[in-house]
């Protein structure tokens, strides 16, 4: 609680002189697992998937570059993510389900190729550092802590592709839908066993203006 509030306490210190928006996305991970073992895809090939639960919270801030012709379309957001990265696998013998949560900082640029009084729409792209909250695997009634885990814990970097559509929902706030794209791997992990998230995420938000 004190490291989260300690990140917070970071995000909405910053200050700049441009307006800046003050943003909540909440909606859901479905996540393809990639597990491997000297490059080769463990538990029989079988297909782990499954959906999880996302959150962030952050600050938009403009960047200004005078006389381009991008100017006051693009943005800088950075907010605190909370990502749960779920997935279930099994066959005729054997059942496996991963739950895992993930706390970290997200970092990107948005840029509005569409923008109007009343609608943005805007592509994205950046990279987001975390760090496992808790997790574990269930191979059928027997349960496994991955808190110790190396190829789960550690630092996992989740660099994102995306698109977003925002409207007005008064004079300073607005409504937003988003799509995202995204590929976590270790930074951290030496081991001969390596895991990566797929994951496609579909976000909804509101947002505000600050002054």
């Amino acid at each position: 609680m004190k490291k989260l509030t300690l990140l917070l306490l970071m995000l909405f210190s910053i200050q700049y002189g441009y307006s800046q928006e003050i943003y909540f996305l909440t909606g859901k991970n479905y996540t393809n697992y990639k597990i491997r073992y000297n490059g080769s895809e463990s538990v029989n090939g079988l297909e782990k998937q499954g959906e999880g639960d996302s959150y962030e919270i952050g600050l938009a801030l403009p960047i200004k570059v005078q006389r381009l012709a991008f100017d006051n379309n693009l943005n800088y957001t950075v907010g605190l993510t909370l990502n749960q990265y779920n997935a279930e696998a099994g066959d005729l013998a054997n059942t496996y389900t991963w739950k895992t949560e993930y706390i970290g900082v997200q970092n990107a640029l948005v840029y509005s190729f569409i923008k109007s009084n009343h609608l943005d729409l805007a592509v994205k792209g950046g990279v987001n550092l975390a760090t496992m909250l808790h997790g574990n695997q269930t191979i059928n009634n027997s349960r496994f802590n991955l808190s110790n885990q190396k190829d789960f814990n550690g630092v996992m970097v989740s660099p994102l592709l995306g698109i977003q559509a925002k409207c007005n929902l008064s004079e300073y706030g607005y409504l937003s839908l988003g799509y995202n794209y995204s590929r976590s791997i270790s930074l951290t992990n030496d081991t001969n066993k390596k895991v990566s998230f797929l994951t496609n995420q579909i976000v909804f938000g509101i947002s505000f203006e600050l002054y």
